[in-house]
Protein backbone atom coordinates (compact mmCIF):
# COMPACT_ATOMS: atom_id res chain seq x y z
CA UNK A 1 0.00 0.00 0.00
CA UNK A 2 1.12 3.62 -1.18
CA UNK A 3 0.61 7.49 -1.27
CA UNK A 4 -1.40 6.77 -4.26
CA UNK A 5 -3.55 3.65 -3.74
CA UNK A 6 -6.94 4.45 -4.56
CA UNK A 7 -6.12 7.37 -7.28
CA UNK A 8 -6.97 6.30 -10.83
CA UNK A 9 -4.65 4.21 -12.82
CA UNK A 10 -4.33 2.01 -9.72
CA UNK A 11 -5.85 -1.24 -10.43
CA UNK A 12 -4.41 -4.34 -9.20
CA UNK A 13 -1.79 -5.22 -11.10
CA UNK A 14 1.74 -3.58 -11.04
CA UNK A 15 1.90 -0.12 -11.77
CA UNK A 16 4.50 2.96 -12.72
CA UNK A 17 4.36 5.71 -10.74
CA UNK A 18 5.77 9.03 -11.87
CA UNK A 19 6.21 12.32 -9.18
CA UNK A 20 6.29 15.53 -11.63
CA UNK A 21 7.29 18.81 -9.41
CA UNK A 22 6.45 21.93 -11.11
CA UNK A 23 5.49 19.79 -13.94
CA UNK A 24 9.67 19.90 -15.27
CA UNK A 25 11.23 17.26 -13.20
CA UNK A 26 10.06 13.70 -13.38
CA UNK A 27 10.63 10.85 -10.69
CA UNK A 28 9.80 7.13 -10.22
CA UNK A 29 8.19 6.77 -7.65
CA UNK A 30 6.90 3.52 -8.53
CA UNK A 31 7.85 0.60 -10.49
CA UNK A 32 11.20 0.14 -10.72
CA UNK A 33 10.87 -3.11 -11.62
CA UNK A 34 9.99 -1.83 -14.84
CA UNK A 35 12.35 1.13 -15.23
CA UNK A 36 15.13 -0.74 -17.97
CA UNK A 37 11.89 -1.21 -20.04
CA UNK A 38 10.13 2.53 -19.86
CA UNK A 39 13.36 3.80 -20.59
CA UNK A 40 13.51 1.65 -24.11
CA UNK A 41 11.77 3.54 -27.15
CA UNK A 42 10.26 -0.11 -27.58
CA UNK A 43 10.12 -1.45 -23.86
CA UNK A 44 7.22 -3.16 -22.45
CA UNK A 45 5.71 -2.30 -19.17
CA UNK A 46 2.19 -1.99 -17.55
CA UNK A 47 0.35 0.73 -18.55
CA UNK A 48 -1.01 2.90 -17.82
CA UNK A 49 1.89 4.75 -16.61
CA UNK A 50 0.45 6.83 -13.53
CA UNK A 51 2.19 10.74 -13.20
CA UNK A 52 0.82 12.80 -10.35
CA UNK A 53 1.91 16.33 -10.76
CA UNK A 54 2.69 18.47 -7.90
CA UNK A 55 3.13 22.27 -8.00
CA UNK A 56 6.20 22.14 -5.67
CA UNK A 57 8.41 20.33 -3.32
CA UNK A 58 6.53 21.60 -0.67
CA UNK A 59 3.29 20.36 -1.73
CA UNK A 60 5.35 16.89 -2.87
CA UNK A 61 6.42 16.84 1.08
CA UNK A 62 3.14 17.73 2.16
CA UNK A 63 1.24 14.57 0.74
CA UNK A 64 4.20 12.29 0.88
CA UNK A 65 5.62 13.17 4.25
CA UNK A 66 9.46 13.79 4.71
CA UNK A 67 10.39 10.52 4.37
CA UNK A 68 10.24 10.43 0.24
CA UNK A 69 13.03 12.39 -0.94
CA UNK A 70 13.26 13.03 -4.58
CA UNK A 71 16.84 12.29 -4.15
CA UNK A 72 16.71 8.74 -3.83
CA UNK A 73 14.31 8.17 -6.63
CA UNK A 74 15.29 7.80 -10.10
CA UNK A 75 14.90 11.05 -12.35
CA UNK A 76 13.26 10.38 -15.31
CA UNK A 77 13.70 12.73 -18.54
CA UNK A 78 10.90 14.85 -19.50
CA UNK A 79 11.86 13.73 -23.19
CA UNK A 80 10.75 10.17 -21.95
CA UNK A 81 7.64 11.45 -19.89
CA UNK A 82 6.58 12.90 -23.48
CA UNK A 83 6.86 10.17 -25.52
CA UNK A 84 4.38 8.29 -23.20
CA UNK A 85 2.13 11.32 -23.52
CA UNK A 86 2.31 10.86 -27.18
CA UNK A 87 1.80 6.96 -27.04
CA UNK A 88 -1.00 7.89 -24.84
CA UNK A 89 0.36 5.47 -22.51
CA UNK A 90 0.25 8.16 -19.40
CA UNK A 91 -2.17 8.61 -17.04
CA UNK A 92 -1.97 12.37 -15.53
CA UNK A 93 -3.43 14.18 -12.91
CA UNK A 94 -3.04 16.90 -10.41
CA UNK A 95 -1.94 15.93 -6.45
CA UNK A 96 -5.30 15.42 -4.57
CA UNK A 97 -4.10 17.93 -1.74
CA UNK A 98 -6.59 18.94 1.06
Amino acid sequence: MNAFDGLPGGGGGPRITLISVERTNYYLYEGEDFLNQLLLSDGEFPVPVRCVHFASVFEQKSFLGEDVSLAALWGINPEIVERLRRDDYLLEFDAPLD
